[in-house]
């Protein structure tokens, strides 16, 4: 049939005064376009109708993958398919049935089709990571990275054929001369192939996942990590700035990383207070009657007082010297207190560690620490909670005869100043 119409044609033609060899030419770009108008409309007829009747199948359907299908426009690239197709079955035939030298479309043709099935292999690989996303919606877990290094490769794939059919060559002769300047190449994309790398370990491991909030001093980071792609980390730190970390950082570098503070919702408070070391003593009784009308303490300060009465009489000691036997201290007592009043803090974790501990004394006094839990991680709750604990502290110090330390100010020179001068008019009067 097609010959019968090539013969029709070239024979009209050289009616019209064209010679044999210029028919065959004209009729050649005749059929040429002709394709090419057919292929046109029939990707047009194709969009058309093929994607309203997928939007209505979508529409209908209850699954979310046809949906994220067609999010991605993995139809409308699909769509290109039955053109090129078309394209392709009509150059095949003048090729092999007319031995017409076209080659070179057909060449392109097949490079065509490399570009469009690595764009259909792309439309899946970004439905796999919005579906990932969306399954984890807090975004604790995302799979970008990986699609990213998928999507590097595939390229190259691609890049490498399409050379392999544009100069005619064998797919490993080009490997051969990749290799030669693979030296090159590894310095080019030396970022891509570490972030690679750290991508892969990070996922893998869970080291460091989108929500969590992490610190790198060395990069200036402190906040939440808000995306984590190929080559890149972004954390928005904690006055809304954003931080850009190379992804292979979060590897081989250190990160301190408060996930399992959030996941547990508790979180530490390690705070000191400095207690004066010369406010520190035994107490007399003056001071235990006065600490046994507080009723938090009444019944420890009875018992401890019968145990320490008890040892000093099994070991005959000598009361009249206070440093014979054992006494109680105001110290000792403040920090039974504080124990007492933490372990029965509506906020205060009792299953986690509690402690109320004397450190290494210093310079400013003897440092009194605080080392609890709260039932919270919540940023602004646990400084209130934190504030209130201290508040507490610091304004019950004095009910023990302690003194808290602090550098001397401008008010404490000033009433220094002001006493002195009282005392010089007194001398002065008398």
């Amino acid at each position: 049939m097609f010959k019968n119409i090539k013969i029709s044609i070239t024979d009209w033609l050289q009616t019209l005064g064209l010679s044999a060899h210029n028919s065959e030419t004209v009729y050649f770009w005749i059929l040429s376009l002709f394709y090419v108008v057919l292929s046109v409309l029939i990707l047009y007829l194709t969009r058309f109708l093929f994607i309203r009747i997928v939007n209505k199948i979508v529409k209908k359907s209850s699954t979310q993958f046809d949906d994220e299908l067609l999010e991605v426009k993995f139809f409308h690239r699909l769509a290109w398919l039955i053109p090129i197709i078309v394209f392709d079955s009509g150059i095949s035939g003048m090729i092999n049935e007319y031995d017409l030298n076209i080659k070179f479309v057909k060449t392109l043709i097949d490079a065509t089709y490399v570009i469009l099935f690595n764009g259909l292999i792309y439309s899946l690989l970004n439905v796999w990571d919005r579906l990932y996303v969306k399954k984890y919606s807090d975004g604790s877990r995302s799979v970008k990275p990986i699609v990213q290094a998928i999507k590097i490769v595939l390229g190259l794939i691609a890049a490498i054929v399409i050379i392999s059919i544009l100069f005619n060559k064998s797919t490993s002769s080009i490997l051969t001369g990749f290799g030669a300047a693979s030296a090159v190449v590894m310095l080019i994309f030396k970022d891509s192939i570490l972030g690679f790398v750290g991508s892969i370990q990070l996922a893998t491991n869970r080291m460091v996942l989108i929500g969590d909030w992490i610190e790198m001093p060395n990069y200036g980071a402190d906040g939440v990590v808000t995306e984590i792609s190929l080559i890149t980390v972004k954390v928005q730190n904690w006055d809304n700035t954003i931080t850009t970390i190379p992804t292979y950082s979060l590897v081989s570098n250190s990160v301190k990383n408060w996930r399992s503070m959030s996941e547990s919702n508790r979180r530490r408070i390690k705070r000191s207070i400095y207690i004066d070391m010369t406010s520190i003593k035994f107490t007399d009784d003056t001071l235990l009657e006065k600490l046994k009308k507080v009723d938090c303490i009444k019944d420890y300060l009875e018992n401890k007082g019968a145990e320490i009465k008890e040892y000093n009489s099994e070991n005959k000691v000598d009361e009249t010297v206070i440093l014979n036997g054992r006494h109680q201290t105001n110290i000792g007592i403040f920090r039974a207190y504080l124990v007492y009043y933490l372990r029965n803090h509506p906020n205060i974790d009792n299953k986690s560690t509690l402690l109320v501990r004397q450190l290494q004394p210093e310079n400013y006094g003897i440092p009194l620490e605080i080392y609890v839990f709260t039932k919270t991680s919540d940023w602004t709750p646990y400084e209130d909670i934190q504030s209130d604990i201290f508040d507490h502290i610091m304004a019950s110090v004095d009910y023990f005869d302690l003194r808290i330390f602090q550098s001397p100010s401008w008010h404490d020179y000033k009433a220094k100043e002001l006493f002195s001068l009282k005392l010089q008019n007194k001398n002065s009067n008398n």
